[in-house]
C-alpha cells in the first residue's frame, strides 16, 4: 500500500458557502432536539471481508488522515470560517460489529453522533451477518462532504486499493474567486426577494412550526425496486413531461402523497420544496472536501396538485425559468456572503425568511453518482444505502438513489413528524403514484 505525504495536506481549508449553511443546519438542529448533522453510506456485500484489510486501507488514504486531524474555527466578522489542520497523529475510528438481523445497521451506529467539536469527523464500521454477508459503513459530519464529494471518496479508495497514483489537487477546494462588496450587495437582494417571494407564507409542513423533538432520532424505510419497475418510472416520467430526467417526475410523486397525507390530517395549503442543485462543473473530478451544492426552489399551490402530469408541468417553466436566470449561482454567492454574518445571527436571518417553516418536507436526489460504483476495497457491491442528515422540522427526507440501474427511496424521517401510520400511508402511496400507468 502506497504511504502519502502529509507535507502535501493543506493547512487550512475555508469554508464554502455551503459548509457554512450546514453549521445553520446544526444550530437548527440543536434549538428543536433533534440528531446531528451526521451521513451515512452503507455498501452490502455477499460475503464477509477482511477487517484487517480495509483497516489498513482506510489509514493509508490521505483524505480520511486529513479528516481525522482537523478543527473548525468558525471565524469573527469579516473572518471566514476555517478548518485548521492539527496533525494529531489521529487515525480513523473502525468498529466491527454482530448483527442478528440481515440487512440489518446496529442502533449503536445509527445512534452515535459526530459534531462540530468531534476529534474526527469521519468514521467507520463493519457489521457481519449470520449468512456471512456484512455491510460497510462509513459516517461523516455533513459540513465536509456532499453527495457528489462521497462519490469522489470512494472512488479514491478503489485507487488506494489498486496502488493508482493520487492527485492531491483534486481532493481539496482551491481558492476562492473573489466579489467585490458591491456585487454581493445587489446580488443579495435579488436573492432575497427571490427566496422570500417563493417561500411566502402560508406554506404547509409535515410539521409544526414550534415542534420540538422528543426521540432526537432518525429512523428509516427503504423502498427498493427492481430492474422492471426502474425502466417503468423512468418510462412514467417521460409521459408525465419529466424531459430532463426523472427527477421532477419524482418530486411531483412524493408532492401528491405528502398533500394527500396532509388532507388526511385537515392540513393543506401550498408546498415549498428546496432541491439540491449540484454546483461543479459538469464532469468536474474535485473538490473531494467541502460541499458544492446550491438549490432550486420549487412551490407548488393546492390548484396544481390534481394530477402529477400537471404537476410536473407546472414544475417545468420553475426549472427551466431558475436555471436560465442563474439561481443556483446568484444563491451560492449569497451562501458564500453569509459567511461573515456571526452564526447567531446567520440563523435569526434564515429563520425569519421562512417564519419558522423550513420546506413543506424535503427531496433529494443523487441521481446516477453511485449507479456504476460497482466494487469497493476490490469486492463487487450488491447494494447501496444512504443515511441522510435529517433537517428537523420538518423532520422528513425523501432520498432517491440510483445503483445498478436500479432504484431506490429511503425514507429519512423523525418519528415525532411521522408516526407509524403515517409512514405505512407514504410507502403505499408513493409505490402506488410512481408505478402508476400513465
Amino acid at each position: 500500500m502506497q504511504s502519502f505525504n502529509k507535507a502535501l495536506l493543506p493547512e487550512h481549508v475555508i469554508l464554502s458557502g455551503a459548509d457554512c449553511f450546514h453549521l445553520v443546519l446544526d444550530k437548527h438542529a440543536q434549538k428543536h432536539g433533534a440528531g446531528g448533522n451526521v451521513m451515512r453510506k452503507v455498501f452490502y456485500f455477499d460475503k464477509s471481508l477482511s477487517f484487517e484489510k480495509i483497516d489498513t486501507l482506510l489509514k493509508s488514504s490521505p483524505v480520511i488522515y486529513w479528516l481525522c486531524n482537523i478543527h473548525l474555527c468558525e471565524g469573527i466578522l469579516f473572518q471566514k470560517p476555517r478548518w485548521e489542520y492539527t496533525d494529531k497523529g489521529n487515525e480513523i475510528i473502525f468498529n466491527q460489529h454482530k448483527a442478528a438481523i440481515e440487512n440489518e445497521i446496529p442502533a449503536a451506529i445509527l445512534a452515535r453522533d459526530i459534531t462540530t467539536r468531534s476529534e474526527r469527523f469521519i468514521e467507520a464500521d463493519l457489521v457481519n451477518y449470520p449468512s456471512g454477508a456484512c455491510a460497510f459503513v462509513i459516517s461523516w459530519n455533513h459540513i465536509l462532504l456532499d453527495a457528489k464529494g462521497t462519490t469522489l471518496l470512494f472512488e479514491h479508495l478503489n485507487q488506494l486499493s489498486e496502488n493508482k497514483p493520487q492527485d492531491f489537487d483534486l481532493f481539496f477546494p482551491g481558492p476562492g474567486k473573489k466579489t467585490n462588496i458591491v456585487t454581493y450587495i445587489r446580488n443579495m437582494y435579488k436573492v432575497k426577494y427571490f427566496v422570500q417571494h417563493s417561500a411566502r407564507p402560508p406554506v404547509f409542513s409535515v410539521a409544526e412550526k414550534k415542534m420540538k423533538s422528543e426521540e432526537g432520532i432518525t429512523a428509516v424505510k427503504v423502498i427498493s425496486f427492481n430492474g422492471e419497475e426502474t425502466k417503468k418510472i423512468n418510462e412514467n416520467a417521460f409521459k408525465a413531461g419529466s424531459r430532463f430526467g426523472p427527477t421532477l417526475y419524482l418530486i411531483a410523486c412524493c408532492s401528491h402523497v405528502i398533500n394527500q397525507l396532509g388532507k388526511q390530517k385537515n392540513k393543506s395549503g401550498d408546498l415549498w420544496i428546496p432541491v439540491p442543485y449540484d454546483g461543479r462543473l459538469k464532469g468536474a473530478t474535485g473538490p473531494l472536501i467541502s460541499n458544492c451544492v446550491s438549490f432550486l426552489f420549487y412551490r407548488i399551490p393546492q390548484t396544481e396538485l390534481n394530477s402529477v402530469a400537471q404537476t410536473v408541468k407546472y414544475l417545468s417553466p420553475q426549472m427551466v425559468s431558475q436555471i436560465k436566470e442563474g439561481i443556483p449561482q446568484r444563491y451560492t454567492m449569497f451562501l458564500n456572503m453569509m459567511r461573515h454574518v456571526p452564526l447567531w445571527l446567520y440563523y435569526f436571518l434564515v429563520s425569519k425568511t421562512g417564519k419558522g417553516v423550513f420546506a413543506s418536507f424535503l427531496y433529494t436526489s443523487t441521481g446516477d453518482n453511485f449507479n456504476d460504483l460497482r466494487s469497493l476495497f476490490g469486492e463487487p457491491i450488491r447494494d447501496i444505502n444512504m443515511i441522510p442528515a435529517l433537517t428537523f422540522p420538518p423532520g422528513l427526507t425523501f432520498v432517491f438513489l440510483k445503483h445498478d440501474d436500479q432504484l431506490s427511496v429511503n425514507i429519512a424521517y423523525s418519528p415525532d413528524t411521522i408516526n407509524s401510520n403515517d409512514l405505512t400511508f407514504i410507502e403505499q402511496k408513493l409505490k402506488e403514484t410512481v408505478l402508476s400507468n400513465y
